[in-house]
């Protein structure tokens, strides 16, 4: 049997798109400029039986408008531009590409903590204008404390490169204790203990509704005058406005921010643009041929799995309960 498969998304790697092919699949592709209407239409007016997803948000009622949909599988790793609980109610398992673009998010994470722990956009600018200030000392990160909030794949693989330059890494999660022993890294018994005890605070934790806002005014308070905070996670995660007063005031060392609530961001719509000793990037963690590559190839995978009925990797789908239905 061969299935109608629609990526929201202009072109699909090859590692994916090569299994599609050989499979049999028909492949139908969203243009760049027509975006979230031409998926929403395509899903209305065709026999899409999987989608995989990239950029594009699908709601509920587009996929009630898609009676024969089976399948939605994300080429990425969060899945906040899903309606999974409109998936649920129809029976449509939603996947992860999990693991996948772990290593890459992961060094990206690192070099925003060096970037801003060594001030390297301030002296690009000043040199590249023709400046040569020496003047402005960065932070040795060696031996310093590294917090991480969420443990997944992502925040594992930075865990492994901050111990090898010589920090030390705590992590907190909901779900760490089912976990075990996870030393060197050592666990935090709550998130507020983390932060007061972190030098640098990375986040990658999912967004969900008991995630949005996690890191607001009370908890960027338990931060020192040295700290650096790193966000390759979702923007939801901080109240932007607070992390934006915290950095003006100088109450923090500094922060590498590759997501933001709202993106791009409108024309002075987001607090932290200009903040002093803020690295912002447009959601380019994940942005490297390896994991672009790897990531097709999972959401691939996944989907067909689903639609002949084969086994899944147990942490792939967000929301079992679907499956089978």
């Amino acid at each position: 049997m061969t299935f109608h498969i629609l990526v929201t998304a202009a072109r699909l790697e090859q590692a994916g798109l090569a299994l599609l092919q050989a499979a049999g699949c028909t492949v139908d592709f969203v243009s760049l400029e027509g975006g979230r209407a031409e998926m929403e239409h395509k899903l209305a007016t065709t026999p899409v039986q999987g989608v995989i997803s990239r950029a594009i948000p699908i709601t509920g009622e587009a996929m009630a408008a898609c009676p024969t949909l089976r399948v939605i599988s994300r080429a990425a790793v969060g899945y906040d531009l899903i309606d999974v609980a409109g998936a649920s109610a129809r029976g449509i398992p939603v996947l992860t590409a999990v693991g996948a673009n772990a290593q890459s998010v992961a060094e990206y994470s690192l070099g925003l903590i060096l970037a801003v722990a060594r001030n390297i956009p301030h002296h690009d600018r000043l040199t590249q204008a023709g400046g040569w200030d020496r003047s402005r000392l960065g932070i040795e990160l060696y031996g310093r404390r590294l917090g991480l909030v969420g443990y997944g794949r992502i925040a594992q693989n930075l865990a492994r490169m901050a111990l090898a330059i010589g920090m030390k890494v705590s992590a907190y999660s909901p779900n760490l204790a089912r976990r075990g022993d996870i030393s060197p890294v050592s666990a935090a018994p709550s998130l507020h203990a983390l932060l007061a005890q972190s030098d640098v605070v990375s986040l990658h934790a999912p967004m969900n509704p008991q995630n949005r806002g996690m890191i607001g005014a009370a908890e960027l308070a338990l931060l020192g005058k040295e700290a650096i905070l790193v966000n390759t996670g979702r923007g939801g995660l901080i109240d932007e406005a607070a992390l934006a007063e915290v950095l003006r005031a100088g109450r923090i060392y500094g922060a590498g921010l590759d997501v933001l609530s709202t993106e791009p961001p409108p024309p002075g719509g987001n607090p932290l643009v200009g903040c002093p000793n803020t690295l912002l990037s447009p959601h380019m963690g994940a942005a490297t041929t390896v994991a672009r590559s790897a990531t097709a190839q999972a959401a691939t995978i996944h989907a067909l799995a689903v639609l002949r009925g084969e086994a899944l990797p147990s942490d792939a789908c967000v929301n079992p309960e679907a499956l089978g239905r």
